[in-house]
């Protein structure tokens, strides 16, 4: 990756120590990410699956509005150079007073990002929190990602599965591993992880994954 224009500001020894921290090794990005709480975990996921995401900050800068400050949750930015902060909102009070004061709140937080020109989206942790399938599969593909790197061959690999699924779009993981099995079925699954991941080939990741899962190739403009 080229230099990004922002750095995840780093975790104190005590947010570390009293916080639910979780941290992974991002292929995407060739570096450790560590995120605070399970729905920032989900989002940053998504975000290194997403072939649209050229790159993700986490806890790129603090917004100041009227009222207070906020820590923005991650920067992003696509292959064409969009760039957008996010920012996760918690549930709603449900309380008459506590509830305008959320949305008042919010509406300074939103005008803020407006005076400051930026790109602000607002994600509601609830509904991270009810794709619980997505979020697994994400968790379960990050280990053949982070492996896809380490295989010699990987190129080779790569090749031969983009060859298979010239003549056949839509294959099964197993079948792929079947048809390619002189590579070995654990390289062949890392490298077919790897390119769900660039976008060219696809994964429906709304289902429980197993080894019936469905690949297919990405259509191309």
């Amino acid at each position: 990756l080229d230099a990004l224009p922002f750095d995840p500001r780093v975790l104190t020894r005590s947010e570390l120590i009293r916080l639910d921290v979780y941290l992974y090794d991002s292929p995407k990005l060739s570096r450790r990410v560590t995120v605070v709480r399970p729905t920032a975990l989900a989002l940053a996921l998504e975000y290194e699956l997403d072939p649209e995401k050229r790159a993700y900050v986490e806890r790129p800068r603090v917004l100041a509005y009227d009222g207070g400050e906020i820590e923005l949750a991650f920067w992003t930015t696509t292959p064409k150079g969009l760039e957008q902060f996010v920012l996760l909102q918690p549930p709603a009070p449900t309380a008459p007073g506590p509830a305008r004061a959320f949305e008042r709140k919010w509406d300074a937080i939103a005008a803020a990002a407006r005076q400051a020109q930026f790109a602000l989206k607002v994600v509601a942790e609830t509904s991270l929190l009810r794709r619980p399938v997505e979020n697994t599969n994400r968790l379960r593909l990050l280990p053949w990602l982070q492996t896809a790197r380490e295989i010699p061959q990987a190129d080779r690999i790569e090749g031969r599965l983009l060859e298979a699924f010239s003549f056949q779009p839509r294959q099964a993981v197993a079948q792929i591993e079947r048809a390619l099995d002189f590579f070995g079925p654990r390289e062949v699954r890392a490298v077919a992880c790897a390119l769900v991941q660039t976008g060219r080939l696809r994964l429906d990741l709304s289902t429980p994954l197993h080894a019936h899962s469905m690949l297919e190739l990405a259509v191309t403009a």
